[in-house]
């Protein structure tokens, strides 16, 4: 089914709205995205979770779990006219962690009529009126059956997720105003350069080509040679103005605080006394850190699938260990039964072994202790 793409010519005051009314001072993500610890911090949740090893395997009756092949609605998305799996991913990662909801269009299903095509939709293409509980793609009303909606944070009686960037406007920009000062382009509320003549009064006009030609020469590297008694000079940040770097380094902090990651993992700074042991330590806190994404995201891709059927991104992939400790935790999981040797195989690339699927239940080898006034 194709959309008709014509936008309603009013849409509801958005709930979420940070209540600027300017519109030039109000932070979007498109804005944000060039603030540095915010472009990171988006970064790094879209490459963790797109880039994860997908699982998939079915639940039997006696509640056991069975390896299958992905779903159709995944396998898709590996066509030659989509993004592929993981750039699919990373699109609803990222409207997630941006827009606070990653908002699809099911375009369409399988033969069981659950989806099996989902296109995640710009955030300027999709709408909802909370009143009316009515969705909008492209401007066009749609049922809810035809949306796939993956919220971040939702207070309670709404249906939109929160914008982390929009609800945390004044951070970021204040993030933007440090590094737009930072450019030397611009050179913030200080001049970078300033060319007096100490003999002539130049008018608008004239200050305008002496500074229009001095900035020629100054880019090509070439002095800058007109006149009489010019003198040039490079005024100093002061120091009260160069606060500029604690202010990125502290916005850098407080963003990494929002999106529930290690602010070290986008340039900011952290207590001394959260220190990591080592590569692993660090792995499993990255790890820990992503699970409410990958819970948010898991879930609701599993609503779209047949009952029997369940997907799990293999947080397990991310965390390296040396070695030595990576075998003895896998012969502790081949002794308890928790994985089969061929699981244990492939963990390692190594292709598949006859018997190999075998789950080392280990029997329990004594009886169990009646006490005294006890039954069986």
């Amino acid at each position: 089914m194709s959309l008709f793409f014509r936008r309603p010519e009013q849409r509801s005051a958005d709930w979420s709205d940070t209540g600027l009314s300017d519109r030039n001072t109000r932070v979007s993500p498109e804005r944000a995205i060039y603030l540095a610890p915010v472009f990171a911090s988006l970064r790094h949740i879209v490459d963790f979770i797109s880039t994860l090893p997908v699982d998939s395997y079915r639940t039997k009756a006696d509640g056991s779990r069975q390896p299958a092949e992905l779903p159709e609605l995944l396998r898709v998305q590996d066509g030659i006219s989509m993004p592929g799996l993981n750039q699919w991913l990373g699109q609803a990662a990222y409207g997630l962690a941006a827009y606070g909801n990653a908002v699809g269009y099911v375009h369409s299903a399988d033969a069981l009529g659950l989806p099996a095509v989902v296109h995640w939709l710009k955030r300027e293409d999709w709408n909802f009126e909370e009143f009316t509980k009515q969705w909008f793609a492209n401007g066009t009303p749609v049922p809810t059956s035809r949306i796939v909606h993956i919220p971040w944070m939702v207070p309670p009686g709404h249906t939109i997720g929160l914008s982390p960037i929009e609800h945390f406007a004044a951070i970021t920009r204040a993030g933007l105003s440090a590094q737009e000062y930072a450019d030397v382009r611009r050179g913030g509320g200080i001049p970078p350069s300033i060319l007096k003549n100490n003999k002539l009064t130049l008018d608008t006009e004239q200050a305008a080509r002496v500074r229009e030609a001095a900035m020629v020469a100054f880019a090509s590297s070439r002095p800058f040679v007109t006149g009489a008694d010019w003198d040039l000079s490079v005024p100093m940040i002061p120091p009260s103005h160069a606060n500029f770097i604690e202010t990125l380094k502290l916005t850098a902090t407080q963003i990494a605080a929002i999106y529930g990651i290690d602010p070290r993992e986008i340039g900011g700074e952290t207590a001394q006394s959260l220190t990591y042991t080592n590569d692993e330590s660090r792995a499993l806190n990255r790890a820990a850190n992503m699970r409410p994404y990958l819970v948010r995201l898991e879930s609701a891709v599993n609503r779209l699938l047949p009952e029997a059927q369940r997907i799990k991104l293999n947080v397990d992939a991310t965390i390296r260990t040396d070695t030595k400790t990576r075998v003895e935790i896998e012969q502790m999981e081949l002794n308890m039964g928790t994985r089969s040797v061929n699981e244990v195989r492939a963990l390692e690339d190594r292709p598949p072994v006859p018997g190999g699927d075998f789950y080392n239940i280990p029997a329990p080898n004594t009886e169990p202790i009646i006490r005294q006034g006890e039954t069986s």
